[in-house]
C-alpha cells in the first residue's frame, strides 16, 4: 500500500525555516533535497502503477508538492547533497515516465518538467466527460461490439494460423490448444476494444468496455489531426485530448464528419439541431428537355425552398463536401453521400445555408433556377413530379412522407 507524502510546512518556501549562516543554509538545502528525493520516488512509484490515473487522483498532493519543490530543487541539481542523495537520477527518470504518461492525454507536451508535471495536474483534476444528455444532439454515434470483430487485426492472425495448422490438426488431432488461444483473443478483443463513441457539434466521446472515458473538442482538432483506416475502423484524433476509436463499423463516416465540424461554417455555428426547415430534399434525375437517344438521366438530389430549386448530382459529392470545409481537406469517405451533407448543412442558419447552396452547384456542376423561372408539372400516376427551366428538366423521385412539403412548396412559387 503506497503511504501518503505529507508535505513539510515552509515558512521561507523551502521547507525549513529561514536561518542565517553557511551551516543554516546547508542545513536547509539538505531539507530541500531529502524532501525532493521522497517526493520523487513516491511519483515514480504511482506512475509505474496500472492503476497510475486512479492513484493520482486519489494522491493529488504529490504532483502538488513536486510542483511546489520545482523551483528551489532546479537551484541546487548541481549542489553535493543532491548528487550524494541520488536526486538527479530520481529527476531524469521521473520526467522520462511523466511525459510518457502526459502522452496519454494529449501530444501537447512542456518543456520542463514543471510545465509537464502542472499539465497532468491540470488534466488529472477535471471531471470524467459524461455522455450527450437529451440537450445535446447528437450527429453520429456507434457502438463496437463483437460484431466488429472481423475488422480487429487479430482475427486475421488467429485465422490465418488456424489455416496453416490444419495439418497438424488433423494429423495429431488436438484442437483444445487453438481453441482455447481462439477464447483468449476474443476476450481481449471484448475486453479492451470495444466500447462506444458519440460525436456531437462540439465534441467527440469515446467510452470504453473498460476504463476511463475521454473526449476531445472539435474546435482543437488541427488541419493534420484526424487519420483513419477504415479498412480496419480506426479513427485517429489529436486535439486537446489525444483519442483512437477503434473497429468502428462507421469510421469513414466519422472521419469525414470530424472534418466537416472542426472547421468553418459549422465550428461555433451549430449545436445538432436543424434550423432550415421549409426545405424538401428528395432524390431525382436530370435531363435535358428534349434528351437524345440513349442518353440516361443523371441522378442526383433536388433541393427545393420557397425561392429557388436546386440540382446536385450524386456522384459529386466530394467537390461539394471541399466547398463546405477548405480546398485541401482530403476526399470524402463513401459513406458520405449528397444526401447527408445537405442534411448537415441544413444545421447552419437560413442565410448561411443558401450562400452554401449556390456554391455547392457551381462546384458540382449542378442546377439552380428561381422560383419564377420554374415549369412545374403535376404528379404522375407514380406520384413523380416533373421539374423544367433552361431546357433542363427534373424528376422528382418523392415518396408519401415527402409529398405534402414539396406540394407546399411548388405552391408558393405559383403564388
Amino acid at each position: 500500500m503506497l503511504q501518503a507524502f505529507t508535505p513539510v510546512v515552509s515558512h521561507s518556501g523551502t521547507g525549513s525555516p529561514p536561518g542565517n549562516g553557511p551551516e543554516s543554509d546547508a542545513r536547509q538545502a539538505s531539507e530541500v533535497v531529502a524532501q525532493g528525493v521522497a517526493c520523487y520516488t513516491g511519483l515514480l512509484r504511482v506512475m509505474r502503477s496500472p492503476r497510475w490515473k486512479r492513484l493520482m487522483r486519489a494522491q493529488p498532493d504529490w504532483l502538488r508538492e513536486a510542483l511546489r519543490l520545482e523551483t528551489p530543487l532546479r537551484a541546487l541539481l548541481t549542489h553535493d547533497e543532491a548528487r550524494d542523495q541520488g536526486l538527479l537520477p530520481r529527476r531524469e527518470r521521473l520526467e522520462v515516465l511523466a511525459r510518457k504518461r502526459l502522452s496519454h492525454f494529449t501530444r501537447q507536451g512542456g518543456a520542463s518538467l514543471a510545465d509537464v508535471l502542472g499539465r497532468l495536474e491540470t488534466l488529472l483534476s477535471e471531471p470524467l466527460p459524461q455522455p450527450p444528455g437529451t440537450d445535446e444532439p447528437v450527429l453520429l454515434e456507434g457502438r463496437q461490439g463483437l460484431r466488429n470483430l472481423l475488422s480487429w487485426p487479430g482475427t486475421w492472425v488467429f485465422a490465418l494460423l488456424a489455416i496453416t495448422n490444419r495439418y497438424g490438426l488433423e494429423r495429431f488431432g488436438r484442437p483444445a490448444p487453438m481453441l482455447l488461444a481462439g477464447g483468449a483473443l476474443g476476450l481481449y478483443y471484448y475486453l479492451r476494444c470495444t466500447g462506444r463513441f458519440w460525436l456531437t457539434s462540439k465534441r467527440l466521446m469515446w467510452q470504453p468496455r473498460f476504463g476511463e472515458p475521454v473526449q476531445v473538442s472539435l474546435a482543437s482538432i488541427g488541419a493534420k489531426g484526424i487519420s483513419a483506416l477504415p479498412a480496419w475502423g480506426e479513427v485517429r484524433v489529436e486535439g486537446d485530448r489525444t483519442l483512437t476509436v477503434r473497429h468502428a463499423g462507421h469510421a469513414g463516416l466519422l472521419s469525414s464528419l470530424l472534418d466537416l465540424h472542426r472547421q468553418s461554417p459549422f465550428a461555433g455555428a451549430v449545436d445538432g439541431s436543424p434550423r432550415v426547415h421549409e426545405v424538401s430534399v428528395l432524390p431525382a434525375l436530370r435531363a435535358p428537355e428534349t434528351p437524345r437517344s440513349g442518353q440516361r438521366p443523371e441522378p442526383g438530389v433536388a433541393v427545393l425552398r420557397p425561392g429557388y430549386v436546386a440540382f446536385l448530382p450524386s456522384e459529386r459529392q466530394a467537390e461539394v463536401f471541399r466547398v463546405l470545409t477548405a480546398p485541401g481537406t482530403r476526399k470524402p469517405e463513401a459513406d458520405v453521400t449528397m444526401e447527408l451533407l445537405v442534411e448537415h448543412m441544413r444545421l447552419l442558419s437560413e442565410t448561411e445555408f443558401d450562400v452554401r447552396m449556390r456554391q455547392a452547384v457551381l462546384a458540382s456542376g449542378g442546377e439552380l433556377w428561381h422560383a419564377d423561372e420554374v415549369r412545374s408539372a403535376p404528379a404522375t400516376g407514380s406520384g413523380r413530379v416533373r421539374l423544367g427551366a433552361r431546357g433542363v428538366g427534373l424528376e422528382l423521385l418523392q415518396d408519401a412522407a415527402q409529398a405534402e412539403a414539396t406540394d407546399r412548396i411548388v405552391r408558393r412559387w405559383a403564388a
